[in-house]
């Protein structure tokens, strides 16, 4: 039984006669397997616990006046609707989930002011305004309602908070639909708060959206959850095996061939090779990928950036896993014009094998539109850009990080052998 006991500065997790210290900072989170004796030390006062938490950082114990202003922080967190606001040294910074092409979404910081602070947690409205000035650097029209209908529509829970007001935006029929919307996207939260208090180890994996559904108390608990149930599966894996070594070989050789037979192609195998734990060699470790830090590796999705990447030309490749979708995708992004950019993808589905070949724009200066394809075909030849140049950019891009793949991995497969998989382009392509 795991058992939690709580102190001014650190918490001990029990679990037997194990023991576990953890503490937070600001922004980072620490945590340590300990003694008896340090654990009951970290007991016996706040000076004590101070002086151990000190010790398992730095490998030493403290000199004199070390202790005066460790473990202090002056980090404040305020959460809001789809962002977060962090308060240090006066200096404000609001943090928001950004859309970078693809399925792929990372956390963006900007600075703000107090004032700015102030106003983004007064109500969701200003809240909205405020990541809007933040990202532009202008405020969005008060009388855009069009606007406001765009994102009713795209986040239709939101309508809830204030039905009234909201139900002049649009017709009677368009908006018991969105209530309707709102109601589904609500529980389906639930359900996914839910599942993830019963599988705390979801926690670890989920993009930073689903967590700040829980408050930072419940997030703390789940992860020492998460940490001790994934501690408690390994360290009985270890006693079952620990004297079958030849077993233990003979098993592994099995679920690697198992692993290799069900690569059904070079993007399942990409793919697997993070998610699966026995391959050596990750997509994650190629020597053209830049490193992923420890928070990236926590998300649900992880986007892996080639190291030759410019402000006008990227290649990313981007990796999915959560409830609802399972999928990696290869992005190449080229600048055609200020804040336009032209972006060939290849998006492969593992449950479906669907590899989906398709051009998108993205950009401030894209003009907003329901008909995409039309908007595509707009584009394309505002800037004259040619089939010929579409069809020869997505094979080269195919091309290359395939190649990079396969010398890396020794895979057997290529661009011009790519394994058993359903390919779909768009007309752009075809």
């Amino acid at each position: 039984m795991i058992e939690i006991e709580k102190y001014k500065n650190h918490d001990i997790v029990k679990n037997g006669d194990e023991y576990r210290i953890i503490w937070d900072r600001g922004k980072k989170y620490f945590g340590y397997n300990v003694t008896e004796s340090l654990a009951e030390k970290s007991r016996k006062s706040d000076k004590d616990a101070l002086e151990v938490m000190f010790y398992l950082e730095h490998k030493r114990w403290p000199k004199e006046g070390e202790l005066e202003n460790y473990n202090k922080t002056d980090v404040k967190e305020y959460i809001g609707d789809g962002f977060i606001i962090y308060e240090e040294k006066g200096k404000y910074e609001i943090r928001i989930e950004k859309d970078c092409g693809g399925a792929a979404v990372k956390p963006v910081f900007y600075p703000i002011t107090k004032e700015l602070k102030e106003k983004a947690l007064k109500s969701q409205r200003d809240g909205y305004e405020v990541v809007i000035y933040a990202e532009t650097g202008r405020w969005p029209l008060k009388d855009q309602d069009e606007v406001d209908r765009e994102f009713l529509r795209e986040y239709p829970e939101f309508i809830l908070k204030n039905p009234e007001l909201n139900k002049e935006l649009f017709s009677e029929e368009e908006f018991n639909h969105l209530v309707a919307l709102g109601k589904e996207r609500k529980k389906q939260k639930e359900q996914e708060k839910e599942e993830i208090r019963e599988n705390p180890e979801l926690i670890l994996w989920v993009s930073e959206k689903k967590r700040n559904m829980f408050s930072e108390e419940e997030i703390n608990r789940l992860e020492v959850l998460a940490k001790e149930k994934i501690k408690i599966r390994k360290k009985k894996i270890r006693k079952r095996c620990g004297i079958f070594i030849a077993i233990i070989t003979i098993l592994i050789g099995s679920f690697y061939s198992y692993y290799k037979v069900n690569n059904r192609n070079a993007f399942e195998e990409m793919y697997n090779s993070y998610y699966n734990v026995l391959p050596l060699r990750t997509i994650t470790n190629m020597p053209q990928i830049v490193p992923l830090t420890r928070d990236q590796t926590e998300q649900s999705i992880r986007a892996l950036n080639y190291k030759t990447n410019t402000d006008k030309d990227k290649v990313e490749i981007s990796l999915v896993n959560n409830l609802d979708r399972k999928s990696i995708s290869i992005i190449s992004s080229s600048y055609i014009s200020e804040e336009v950019y032209l972006d060939i993808n290849y998006r492969y589905e593992v449950d479906t094998q669907k590899l989906i070949n398709y051009v998108s724009f993205r950009g401030r200066n894209i003009p907003s539109t329901d008909d995409k394809q039309k908007q595509r075909k707009e584009l394309l030849e505002k800037y004259n850009i040619s089939k010929e140049y579409l069809q020869e950019k997505s094979d080269k891009l195919l091309d290359t990080v395939l190649t990079d793949w396969k010398r890396y991995s020794n895979s057997s497969y290529s661009k011009d052998n790519m394994g058993r998989l359903t390919i779909e382009k768009d007309e752009f392509l075809k």
